[in-house]
């Protein structure tokens, strides 16, 4: 596997990519994100913690909707990479909806 040099980067294929394979488990306060990173092909678990991101419904959104900025987070040694930052520098948006029960 040819490992990418860091770049803070994004594509709008980004999101459809990493979604396709996307495992999502629910926490008390949030969703632990478990996938693959589009650009660079590494395995990573993202946390999303409602207490960190706030957001209001929008556009008739569900409440029980958020769009979840989501970043490489990997531990792969990505050259160029700077040393208080993680995974290869890829970013996206993802839309989380939680399903009522």
């Amino acid at each position: 596997m040819t490992v990418l040099p860091y770049l803070e980067v994004t594509a709008a294929s980004y999101a459809a990519s990493y979604t396709a394979g996307l495992r999502v488990t629910g926490t008390g306060d949030g969703a632990v994100l478990s996938g693959t990173c589009p650009r660079c092909a590494c395995p990573f678990d993202f946390t999303y913690t409602r207490r960190v991101y706030r957001h209001r419904p929008a556009g008739g959104r569900s409440a029980h909707a958020a769009t979840v900025p989501v970043l490489c987070v990997c531990e792969t040694a990505h050259t160029g990479r700077p040393a208080d930052e993680e995974g290869c520098g890829a970013y996206w948006n993802v839309l989380l909806e939680r399903t009522p029960r």
